[in-house]
Parts: C-alpha cells; sequence; structure tokens
C-alpha cells in the first residue's frame, strides 16, 4: 500500500520528505556554495554570466531566480540573479543580494523586551531587528489609517529565516489559542501609534508576548522584485559595481522601444526547406 502524500498548505506542492542528514547537508554553507557554483556553470553555458563592469547596458529583463552570493565579508547571503537579453541577442544577468525578513507583532509595550530577547534567541542568524509602524488590516477600523508597531526581523540567508520561523511559529500558535480560551479579539493587544501607554506585561518567557508573525511566506524573490520594483518583461539599465549590489533602473522610454528583435533572439534557429 502506497504512502499518503502530503501537500503543503502554503505553496500546495507535495512534501518531499529527506533524511535528516541529507536535510542538514543540503542547508549547510558550503553545499549551498557548490551549488550556486554550480547554477553559474549552467548559466554561463546558455551565454547568462554574471556581469560586474561599470559600464551601463541595457537589457530586456527575461527571468529572475533565488541564488547565493559572497558579500565583501566573503559570507555567503541571499540574492537574486535576474537575467537579461540586449537587443542585439547579448545576455547577461546581475545578481542582487537582499535580506530577506518578516514581522512580529508583540503585545503592548513589549517590543523592547522582545528585541532584546529574539536578538540574544537568534544571535549569528539574524542580521538586524527595528521597529517600523505600519497599517494592520485584519482591524475592524483599519480603514482610518490606524497603525500599529511591529519588530521586522532581517536575515543574511533565507535559511536563516526558515529557522527562525520555525522557532516562533509554536509559540505564536500557542499564544494565539491560549487568547481564545481567555476572551474574544481585542485589539488592544497590539501597540498603536495612538494608544495610551499602558504598565509592561512582567512575563518572564519573552516568547509569550508575541502574538503574531506577518509576511513571512512571500517568496524570497517576489519580496525581492516587489521591494525593489522589478518586473520581467521590461528593459533596464544595468551597471555593475565589482561584487557589490548592481544598480538596476527602469528605462524611461520603453514604450518606444521595441522588443521584437529580444524575443527572436531566445528562441532555436529556423529551420528552411532545402
Amino acid at each position: 500500500m502506497s504512502a499518503k502524500v502530503q501537500i503543503d498548505e502554503e505553496t500546495g506542492l507535495p512534501i518531499i520528505r529527506k533524511k535528516p542528514a541529507q536535510e542538514k547537508e543540503d542547508s549547510t554553507p558550503s553545499s549551498r556554495y557548490l551549488r550556486a557554483q554550480k547554477c553559474d556553470e549552467i548559466d554561463a553555458k546558455f551565454g547568462f554570466s554574471h556581469y560586474r563592469d561599470a559600464a551601463e547596458r541595457t537589457g530586456w529583463m527575461i527571468n529572475m531566480h533565488p541564488a547565493d552570493v559572497l558579500d565583501e565579508n566573503k559570507q555567503l547571503v541571499s540574492a537574486v540573479d535576474f537575467y537579461f537579453i540586449e537587443e542585439d541577442g547579448q545576455r547577461f544577468k546581475v545578481a542582487l543580494p537582499y535580506q530577506p525578513y518578516f514581522y512580529v507583532a508583540t503585545k503592548k509595550d513589549t517590543e523592547r523586551e522582545v528585541s532584546s530577547y529574539l536578538s540574544r534567541k537568534l544571535s549569528g542568524r539574524l542580521a538586524s531587528i527595528d521597529m517600523v509602524e505600519k497599517e494592520d488590516l485584519d482591524l475592524p477600523n483599519h480603514l482610518v489609517g490606524l497603525k500599529g508597531k511591529y519588530l521586522v526581523l532581517r536575515f543574511h540567508t533565507v535559511e536563516d529565516l526558515m529557522k527562525a520561523k520555525r522557532d516562533i511559529m509554536p509559540a505564536v500558535r500557542k499564544n494565539k489559542e491560549r487568547e481564545k480560551t481567555h476572551s474574544a479579539y481585542d485589539p488592544s493587544l497590539f501597540t498603536r501609534v495612538s494608544s495610551e501607554p499602558v504598565l509592561p506585561t512582567h512575563i518572564t518567557d519573552q516568547m509569550e508576548n508575541i502574538v503574531d508573525i506577518r509576511e513571512y511566506d512571500v517568496p524570497y524573490h517576489v519580496r525581492v522584485a516587489i521591494d525593489n520594483k522589478l518586473n520581467v518583461g521590461h528593459w533596464y539599465r544595468v551597471k555593475g559595481h565589482g561584487y557589490d549590489p548592481p544598480e538596476i533602473h527602469l528605462v524611461d522610454d520603453e514604450p518606444d522601444r521595441p522588443c521584437t528583435n529580444v524575443l527572436e533572439s531566445i528562441g532555436p534557429p529556423v529551420l528552411q526547406a532545402g
């Protein structure tokens, strides 16, 4: 009798279970670096080599893909490879490093305590943690512009983000269940910019002060594209800066630039009848 296939609720794709040793090996920096090198070799065979020169090139973006690159400190960090084709058919790609992140909501006036706690708990994986103000669309009166305070946690790699999410998510579920048993949803659980200060809650375990986690399930390459306003199917001016992040700017007169030649250069050569 065949085993039942489990489906990931977030992606809708089958879950492929790996042995613990194999999963640990695949996520190590050395294995990820070797995998990144192999991807670069394959891309180079198709003409998409990394462009790092300062001379500006104009290309039509045809694809994007998550990647890993070395930063100035020789540390492996997450990035996105953007693929371009010029009007004459020349191909290249650039890697844009970008720190993945998600948000956590805390109980009122516990942001500093939770921030300090998470900085220690996630030491080595956490790149930075800051407090930001964002609209909470789950509130019944969110249309009035009421904002809440959230902690934004940024990481060096997607793997670090996923590990942190696995550490925080069980506490969030537990806190939500406990709150349901105590009372109905109370907007005062969240910190508001316009709310009156209250006495801090004296809780030994700061994980009990984390009441929600947001935007942890946004695919990394989609996050980078949204935040940097980059989309496939447009012309961009690209400048390299060695191993520093490249400059990618949308071409202002894009509607007047035809893309038919570029699209024709992607496909295989046409065979003519003899």
